[in-house]
This record gives structure tokens, sequence and C-alpha cells, in this order.
């Protein structure tokens, strides 16, 4: 109760910082708006079967003039314990330039279902994976500028040191087996809020409909850490790469041909330090049909990597010695290369009112699985209730992989959301 009074006491202290009408003419119109959303719920995990109600509860302010647009978007999360802000820019708009600054999120690549170009910000898996891309990514300070032109468009991204990824070292969603980390291991963090971890990047789009063409480039840190051992336990360490990619799409109603790729180029050139991850290509393809009658969405993506000079030795025993190769810790069943495949299909019942989702990705290397399923009906435009499901497996279980390591935390999810 203490943090939702926070909360409300935030916004509610913030709202003076939402008259920027001073920055222009005060016969401009401008529009407030502030909403609440509140869901909760029951989860169960299928392995224990125990029940766990919770309430997520997000407060956001808004505020439009004609020439900029503030944004406040503040959540807490019950089952993380956190109170976070999603959320806090501002946007100044000079006719077809947009200068925006503060904590975002923002967003490369063009399929619906994965990115492999989606770069700027770090992930945030402490919930595993959710239905959203976009919550599954770290907002970051950043300051960007995008602007457009008759066939292109260019957008600019800077960021003053970096926020790492979200990623468990234990509990249900850790990203680390616990044999490699022995319980009660101290971890030592650097600090990556500082001019000297400035991250850059741009990315230009040519736009000839129904072709659209991304060329990127980009310099700053692989957001998940890599790890090696001190005597005051584990460091963990950011790997500093330059990226150059493409992302490009092609639109014939009612398909959409999307492909993405790129090549990261490591600091650790010849791949020889443990603790930092080598360089690799990564390559995306994806097609999605959409029903223009009844808004049916299907997409079928394909996703794979490969990493280069891989060590296939997990661990090397030598004092001092980082610990772990960490592109080992981060591959599938030990291959320095990856293949997944992921379906996904959303149908609309009743006038929209009732939503089918399903999705479902499988891990070559590692025979592992993630599926997702969900009801969504909407009791009025305000109010809905909802059944979701998430299952995590493998085909083998002599096999290396996430989807194995989260193995235990399939569950089910009953609730209610509503808007205020």
């Amino acid at each position: 109760m203490k943090r939702i009074f926070t909360i409300v006491m935030i916004i509610t202290l913030a709202l003076p910082l939402f008259a920027f009408d001073f920055f222009f003419d005060a016969e401009e119109t401008t529009s407030r708006n502030i909403s609440l959303t509140l869901e909760g719920g029951v989860l169960a995990y299928v392995d224990d079967g125990a029940l766990a109600p919770y309430a997520d509860l997000t407060l956001k302010a808004e505020q439009d003039g004609a020439n900029y647009r503030a944004v406040a978007d503040i959540t807490y999360d019950s089952t993380l314990n956190s109170l976070e802000a999603q959320e806090l820019s501002l946007s100044l708009f000079f006719g077809q330039t947009t200068l925006k600054a503060g904590l975002m999120r923002h967003s490369w690549g063009t399929a619906d279902t994965a990115h492999v170009v989606d770069i700027v910000n770090g992930r945030d898996l402490r919930n595993g994976i959710v239905d959203d891309l976009e919550l599954m990514k770290r907002p970051d300070w950043m300051l960007t500028l995008s602007t457009y032109f008759e066939n292109g468009a260019l957008d600019l991204v800077v960021k003053p040191g970096f926020n790492p990824s979200n990623i468990s070292m234990d509990g249900k969603y850790s990203m680390i087996p616990s044999s490699l980390i022995p319980a009660g291991t101290p971890i030592n963090k650097p600090d990556t809020h500082n001019i000297k971890n400035t991250s850059a990047g741009a990315r230009y789009r040519f736009l000839f409909d129904p072709v659209d063409i991304g060329v990127i480039y980009y310099t700053g840190y692989f957001h998940d850490p890599g790890f090696s051992t001190s005597l005051a336990g584990i460091d963990l360490l950011y790997t500093r790469y330059h990226f150059l990619g493409l992302a490009t799409s092609y639109f014939l109603e009612p398909f959409t041909l999307a492909v993405e790729g790129g090549m990261f180029f490591s600091e650790d050139t010849d791949g020889t330090d443990l603790s930092l991850y080598n360089s690799k290509a990564v390559y995306l393809a994806e097609l999605s049909y959409t029903n223009p009658n009844n808004a049916f969405f299907v997409a079928l993506n394909y996703q794979g990597q490969y990493i280069f000079k891989f060590n296939s030795e997990p661990v090397l025993p030598l004092p001092g010695a980082p610990i772990l190769d960490v592109d080992y810790l981060a591959s599938f069943n030990g291959k320095a290369y990856q293949n997944n495949f992921t379906l996904a299909m959303e149908y609309p019942f009743m006038q929209e009112k009732l939503k089918a989702r399903v999705a479902g990705t499988f891990q070559l290397e590692s025979l592992g699985y993630a599926v997702m399923g969900s009801l969504t009906y909407d009791l009025d435009d305000a109010v809905e209730v909802f059944a979701k499901t998430t299952v995590y497996g493998t085909f083998d279980e002599d096999r290396t992989g996430l989807y194995n390591t989260w193995k235990k935390n399939s569950q089910v999810q009953l609730g209610v959301g509503a808007w205020f």
C-alpha cells in the first residue's frame, strides 16, 4: 500500500513539471491526461501448484502541445516488489524533426515477433518471457533525434552511460545454473552510468513504398554481463562493440516480409578473453499475414546467430582466470550457432471483444521450447478479464539451454485489468 501511495504522490508532485507552456506561445492548445492502469489476479506455477496473488499498478501522466510532448510513466510490480519509472521524457517538435530526451525505450527493427537489430536498450527477463516485446526491454537514459525526408528518415541516438540488462543471478528466472555460482558468492557490479561508457548510433531508412530499408551503425556495450573471478568474488564486465546492421521490410497486402541482420565486432577481436563476448553475426527473417477484414494475424519467424572463435570449453579452473566463457554460458547446448523458430497468432472474436493469442518458440540446438497462450475478454471499454499460460520445457533433458533451465517455471495466470 505504501508503494501505491508513493506512485500517486510522485505523479501528483510532478504535475507542475508538465507546465511546459512557457516554452511556446501562450495561445497554443495543450492537453493533459492522467491514466491509471490496474492489473490483478492469481498466478500458479505448475511445478508446485501454489497460488500467488499479485497486483500491478501503472500511473501515467502526459501533456501534449503543438510543439512538445511530456510523459511520466511509473509502474509498481508486486511480483518483483519494485517501483520503477518506465518513461520520463520530453519531446520537442520542429517541423519534420523530433528531439527527445529522458528515460525511455527506443526500438529498431522491422519484424513483429522478435528482433536482432533492436540493440539500444538492454533486456529485462526478471519475469521470464512475456507477450510484449517492449516490456522485455529495460528503459535507459538517452537523447534521440529523428527527422524525415521525402524518401527517407534519419534516427540518431546518444546514451551517456547505460543501464545493464535486468537479469536474475538466482531464483526462478536465473540465467545461470545454480551449480556454476555458489550461493552467497559476492557479485561486484561496475558503475556503467558515466561518460566513458557513452554509446551512440544512427539508423537511416530508405522509404520507397512498399519497401523499407534501414541501415544501422551503433557503438556501445553488450547489456548482458561477462564474468571474471577475483579475491572479492565475481566481477561483472561489459563488452564494448561496434555494430553494422540492416533491417528491411516488403509490404504486399496482406503479407509482410521482414529481414534483419548484422554483425557485432567485439573489442575482444581474437576471442581469447573468456570474460568478454566474441564477435558474432545475427540474422532474422519473418513472414506475417494480417486479414484486413477481421484483423486475424499470424507470423512465422526464424532467428539465428553465429559466434566467431567460439570456445567450447565451459570452465577454466586456473586461479584468477574467468570461471566461465560467457559465450559458452549464453549458448544453447554449447554450440557456436543458434537456430530459433517462432510462430505467433492472434484471432479476435465477437467484434474484437474476445481475443485469443498463442505463440511458441522452438530452439533447435537445445530442443527447448516456450509456449504462451492467452484469452482476453473486454467487459467494457475500461475493464477486461484474462487467462494466460506460459510453458517452458525441452525434448531432451540432457541438453543445456535457457528453456531447460526454466522448465519448472511453467505457469497459469487468471486476472482482471482496468483503466481509469
